[in-house]
């Protein structure tokens, strides 16, 4: 690995964002200027279909600090900041959204974690949520239960707003699943950590790119990733319905040896449509964990780069797409 070459890099993923994106990296360019002259920040286009890598230009022409990368696609959140992790090169790394929802005042705390007492991850959580939608503060709540219940980690209120030690960011780029869970993975890797509580900002512009079902999907992913639970729910429903079985079946029997039984078209249908279901809740269960095999098994690249600005010679390569390069080859 190169040894870093600026003290703090900042990374921010973008997706539609061009309406606010100059003026909100402005904003957060400044606050950073006041902790040191020596940064970056790079920010990752990750397919947007409006105006957002035309202002990404606009900004790398007016401030030297800062880089862009253009992903061919939208390849998702997660694969943007791997993309940012990939090509950042300060000794800290900080990722945040271009919303403004991660307030940029906050990075002053977060610096300070890392740079004088020592911490190595420091991450924001939210302190208040009162100002979401209903069904978009359900719909969170879900997804932290589900993940934290069943991965065991801990990411109630857990957000992308995070400074990582370059420490850290050299044991991440050791991580090569095709599927890429940000907060999951860092609160799995440990390290020395500090929490610090914000609120969340109202965003600079448009709405929320998150829907309740991509928030359900994303749990679903998480749990995928790090844990088996699921899978040991068929063992469970399994013991449950095989104690079900016997008890009917040693009724039935009692009833016949004693010349009462009569007839069960009824509870047949219902047992029948009771097992059929139960089968198909496990099976979809076992499917979900093949598709992640698959996923994994073909080994494609998280991303494809196809431009950066400022231009320069092999930077549309991240370590990961010569990795599995390399990996094809043998």
């Amino acid at each position: 690995m190169t040894e870093p070459s600026s003290e703090l890099s900042i990374v921010i993923p973008a997706y539609q964002e061009g309406s606010h994106l100059y003026s909100s990296i402005s904003f957060i360019r400044d606050l950073v200027q006041e902790l040191t002259p020596d940064y970056e920040i790079v920010i990752v286009d990750d397919g947007s279909a409006d105006g957002t890598w035309a202002e990404i230009g606009r900004l790398t022409s007016a401030f030297p600090e800062i880089r862009g990368l253009r992903l061919s696609r939208n390849f998702g959140k997660d694969a943007a900041l791997s993309a940012g992790l990939a090509h950042c090169t300060g000794r800290a790394v900080l990722t945040m959204d271009a919303d403004l929802q991660h307030p940029p005042s906050a990075i002053a705390d977060f610096y300070r974690y890392w740079k004088h007492d020592g911490f190595e991850i420091v991450e924001g959580v939210k302190s208040v949520r009162d100002k979401e939608p209903v069904m978009r503060r359900a719909a969170s709540f879900a997804f932290n239960w589900l993940s934290s219940y069943y991965t065991g980690l801990r990411l109630t209120d857990s957000t992308d707003f995070k400074l990582l030690d370059r420490k850290v960011l050299l044991s991440w780029r050791q991580l090569r699943e095709r599927r890429v869970f940000f907060r999951g993975l860092i609160s799995w890797m440990g390290f020395r950590r500090k929490q610090v509580p914000f609120e969340v900002h109202p965003r600079a512009a448009g709405d929320s790119k998150w829907s309740t079902f991509g928030l359900l999907h994303l749990a679903l992913s998480a749990i995928i990733a790090f844990s088996s639970a699921p899978l040991r729910i068929a063992h469970v429903v399994a013991a449950l319905f095989l104690l079900f079985a016997v008890s009917l079946g040693a009724r039935a029997l009692y009833l016949k040896l004693i010349g009462a039984a009569v007839s069960g078209f009824t509870t047949v249908i219902v047992v029948l449509l009771l097992i059929g279901g139960l089968i198909l809740v496990v099976l979809g269960m076992i499917a979900e964990y093949v598709a992640a095999i698959y996923e994994e098994l073909k080994a494609r690249p998280r991303y494809f780069v196809t431009e950066t600005l400022p231009p320069g010679p092999g930077t549309a390569d991240s370590p990961y797409q010569q990795d599995y390069a390399d990996r094809s080859l043998r």
